[in-house]
Order: C-alpha cells, then structure tokens, then sequence
C-alpha cells in the first residue's frame, strides 16, 4: 500500500511540473511536399499551417502537433493542384495532420515519432528535425517521407504514367 501511495505522490508531482505550450507563426512557417513524375518533379507548399508544441519547465519539446489544410498547398499549376485535391479526395479528407508519440532531444537534433494522418488513413512516421535559435524565435525543421499507397492513395498519372509512390515532406515552424 505504501508503493501505491509513493507512486501516486510521485505521478502528481511530476504532473504538477510547470509546462507551457507555443504556436508556430504562421506568416514564417510552411510545409512543402516534393513528387516525382518520369517526365518531371515538382513542389508543393503549403504557408497556412498550424504547429503547437509543449514544452517541459526547461522549455524542450515533448509534444508537437500540427496540421495543415490539403487545399493550401501551391504547386503554381492550378490544373495539377485541381487534380491533386481530386486524387487525395480532399472534400471528404481535408486536412493532413501529425501528432507525435515520442520525442527525444540529442542536443540541436530531435528524433520524433508520431502519427501521419492522411487521406483518412493514420499511419506511424519518424522524423528527423532540428532546432536552431535567433534570439528569441525557435526555429523547428525536419523532413520525413511516406508513400502513398500506405494513406490508399491513387497515384496521380500524366501521359498514363503513374507518379512516383514516394512524396518527400519538408517542414520549418518558427516559433
């Protein structure tokens, strides 16, 4: 009984830790998507995105969250952005979202696990991000690659052509 107690004390003290949470700037913050095509490759970005982290009492990450909507991403082709938000059935899936599981910090480098939800579709990622500070602003980039088939995607084609499987993700939230 007395374990009980300690491990109850211990629990709430620890939950009692001051943590605090901060949102990224959304006017310096973006996500891009990169595809490839036999013919081609191309971009897509995304500045209308939404990034919280929270931050223990030495204000280090333990948990990110963000998201982003499916129709904010800019390919500066208006007929491929058309026919991306078709494929990816972005009316009945309208945001791609992460969330993460595990945070651990090696110095200026971050090892994040989460969960890619995307497509309707959540699925296991890890990614390699990297902090880097100017003053007061906390800059938090990374990138991670999943493919598409995993979030039952179509691939999109062009010349009867499928695209590749493989989309490659670039993020910066500053903060």
């Amino acid at each position: 009984m007395r374990y009980i107690f300690l491990s109850v004390a211990v629990f709430l003290s620890l939950s009692a830790m001051p943590q605090s949470s901060v949102r990224a700037d959304k006017s310096k913050s973006s996500i891009t998507y990169f595809m490839k095509h036999a013919v081609h490759a191309w971009t897509g970005t995304s500045q209308d995105v939404n990034c919280i982290l929270q931050l223990n009492a030495q204000g280090e990450v333990e948990k990110v969250a963000a998201t982003a909507k499916v129709k904010s991403f800019d390919s500066k082709n208006s007929n491929r952005d058309s026919h991306m938000l078709e494929v990816t059935d972005a009316l009945k899936y309208p945001n791609v979202s992460f969330y993460s599981t595990a945070v651990m910090k090696n110095g200026d480098a971050y090892q994040v696990k989460g969960m890619l939800n995307f497509h309707g579709v959540e699925r296991p990622v890890e990614i390699q991000a990297k902090e880097s500070r100017s003053g007061s602003q906390r800059t938090i980039s990374g990138q991670f690659i999943f493919l598409l088939e995993d979030h039952k995607v179509d691939r999109p084609t062009f010349l009867m052509v499928r695209t590749d499987n493989e989309v490659r993700i670039e993020f910066s939230f500053v903060f």
